[in-house]
């Protein structure tokens, strides 16, 4: 089959390749000219080999072909960003690109929208598109089938996951369940468009609410003297209960943007989301509180920080946990370093090497749990920093190895007892 996937960017682009794989013709249209530009290079926006290793093999198979204006195809993908303005969903990318498709697609044809949206979206926009060309939405297959990915594991998920297709009609739905079964080997659920829009907004709001549950039992925690780590491990062996794991906030398109779908929908549900927003948005103040108790005042002293954004992508860089707890600290006075081995571009110039951010650093915080961070050795970093200091936000570090090498530790949701170490110069 012909696949015209719209938008190139961290799902949309992996997406493509897999299709590419599947054995279909694919071509891949952004509306950003340096990025087609540079995939015709071999230009791989993304550090997450999987993703390059699949991109670079359905460019060279010449399966997948990138374009300068969305063509005429007999399924139609489109990945593109709903960010929230003022409160409310932004969808102009989504419509322009809807209009775009709906200027060549022909009837018969799969119109399938990835992006997040709320309930009613997918036919609403199509329809208005379709209408605005002088075609009839009766003559297409239309489907909602968001993603569920996590970075680092791109190509894994989309593989693997399960996925929910909603479709206009039973068999809009099943057309294009078997179109992503082409290459999606875990479960795929049927649903109607508004169920499937809900689900993926009920997935992210979930999150968003449990996190700021976990984090506000890490605050709890430090204050009562008790491990969070373990209170969670422990709850969480009771058969009904499952509690997420608290962290330095949320960032990336999804978790602070999907819930705001549902503002309006009932006052508690409202009111939910609305002290969630605030619970996870305090946390990189809490975070640089503990780091300025640790190092003292600023006074030249540099932090290090680890791990820039949870997907390679410059909008999502520009609004994590990283970005906030980085800004917050040069206020205090603090200079930083930040380094992430799959993020290319940040609000700040990223430090080339973990050597180099950690170089005369006066404390370490791990803010995103990457794997490649699982290989740092706690001697090398005290060779390294001017003070031996370990910020670790995410339960990530086996901690009493780090206080071993002379480290000071501080633990989200735990505050460990500190071993002797170097005076700050």
């Amino acid at each position: 089959m012909n696949v015209a996937v719209i938008g190139l960017g961290y799902i949309g682009l992996p997406t493509a390749a897999l299709f590419a794989r599947g054995g279909h013709r694919v071509y891949g249209y952004d509306a950003n000219p340096n990025l087609r530009h540079g995939l015709r290079r071999g230009e791989i926006a993304t550090n997450e080999s999987a993703v390059r290793l699949a991109v670079s093999e359905a460019l060279t198979s010449g399966n997948l072909q990138v374009v300068d204006q969305v063509p005429g195809a007999q399924a139609f993908i489109l990945c593109l960003p709903t960010p929230t303005h003022e409160g409310k969903p932004d969808l102009r990318y989504v419509e322009a690109a809807a209009d775009a498709v709906a200027a060549v697609a022909e009837p018969g044809s799969l119109l399938v929208l990835e992006s997040t949206v709320p309930p009613g979206a997918t036919e609403r926009i199509f329809e208005r598109a379709l209408h605005r060309a002088g075609k009839s939405i009766d003559d297409y297959h239309v489907a909602h089938c968001p993603e569920r990915v996590i970075p680092g594991a791109i190509i894994e998920e989309l593989r693997n996951n399960a996925r929910v297709v909603g479709g206009r009609t039973l068999r809009d739905a099943e057309i294009v369940r078997d179109l992503y079964a082409s290459f999606c080997e875990g479960p795929i659920a049927l649903a109607s468009t508004p169920g499937a829009e809900f689900v993926k907004i009920v997935e992210n709001t979930f999150r968003d609410v449990n996190i700021a549950f976990a984090n506000e039992l890490s605050i709890i925690a430090e204050e009562l003297g008790v491990d969070v780590w373990e209170t969670i491990d422990l709850a969480n062996k009771h058969p009904r209960v499952d509690i997420l794991n608290p962290g330095p906030g949320v960032g990336g398109h999804c978790i602070p943007v999907d819930p705001q779908f549902l503002s309006n929908a009932s006052p508690f549900i409202t009111e939910l989301i609305q002290s969630a927003r605030r619970v996870n948005d305090r946390m990189p103040y809490h975070i640089v509180h503990r780091i300025a108790e640790m190092v003292g005042p600023a006074r030249g002293r540099k932090i290090a920080l680890l791990g820039a954004a949870y997907k390679a992508d410059v909008d999502d860089a520009r609004e994590s946990p990283t970005a906030r707890i980085a800004d917050l600290l040069r206020e205090r006075g603090y200079a930083t370093a930040v380094y992430d081995p799959l993020v290319t571009r940040f609000s700040e110039p990223l430090s080339e090497s973990l050597a180099l951010a950690a170089a005369d650093a006066d404390a370490l915080v791990l803010v995103t749990p990457h794997s490649a961070f699982r290989s740092i050795w706690p001697a090398e970093m005290a060779s390294l920093m001017r003070t031996p200091r370990l910020i670790d936000t995410r339960n990530f570090f086996a901690v009493e190895d780090w206080q071993r090498c002379g480290f000071e530790c501080y633990l989200l949701g735990r505050r460990l007892a500190t071993l002797a170490h170097p005076a700050v110069a």
